[in-house]
């Protein structure tokens, strides 16, 4: 069996991810979140609960001791020290592969005009977000980074990829599709190693996303 560790498993981003691993007959889930009570239902014999706090590296060693991959999707404006507790916890009990989520724009890397438009939404969020990225990165870990733009509930799992030093394409990012790629990376861990990627919904090109346009 393949452990999992989903960090934030009760955002909506998670909800998005955690059926598209139970898919995979070899996946034994682990979910982290502050209350355990919010996901209770999808308790079984592949899907564990750990209550606990980000915040709390203790309770982040606890967690990932003996998980082989670490599925992050958590946010907010102390998501860097919570990061670097990730990182800490991980590396200390022997894990080595970690998927996290960030945010696109940290590198200034969205076309204009909807670079500008995004950094005057959520551009104060842009250095929390790239200081994460940092502590992962500068880590021994194997990592992918994921960078969405505006988040949908859009159905559609079909996502575009750019790379780190490339210019980003699109204004929105299907939480579906995440959760498409984390599964992909997850039954093949080798995939995407060591990257840090733009993901986005094509032909979503634009000054803004389509629930913003005037």
């Amino acid at each position: 069996m393949k452990n999992v560790i989903l960090i934030g498993a009760n955002g909506a981003t998670s909800r998005q991810i955690i059926p598209r691993l139970l898919v995979q007959a070899d996946v034994r889930l682990t979910l982290f979140m502050r209350r355990t009570n919010r996901l209770a239902h999808l308790r079984s014999d592949r899907v564990n609960f750990v209550e606990g706090d980000a915040t709390n590296l203790e309770n982040l060693r606890n967690a990932i001791k003996g998980q082989d991959i670490v599925v992050s999707t958590m946010g907010g404006g102390d998501l860097d020290f919570k990061t670097a507790n990730v990182v800490k916890a991980t590396q200390v009990v022997g894990t080595r592969r970690v998927i996290a989520i960030s945010a696109g724009g940290i590198y200034d890397e969205l076309p204009e005009p909807f670079n500008a438009w995004d950094k005057s939404m959520v551009g104060s969020f842009r250095p929390v977000n790239l200081r994460a990225v940092q502590e992962i990165e500068k880590s021994s870990l194997i990592y992918t980074v994921l960078r969405p733009v505006w988040l949908t509930d859009k159905p559609t799992e079909v996502f575009q990829l750019t790379k780190r030093g490339e210019v980003y394409k699109g204004t929105e990012t299907s939480r579906a599709s995440i959760g498409r790629f984390v599964a992909n990376v997850v039954k093949d861990p080798a995939l995407h190693a060591n990257e840090d990627l733009g993901i986005s919904q094509p032909d979503t090109d634009g000054n803004r996303p389509q629930a913003y346009a005037q």
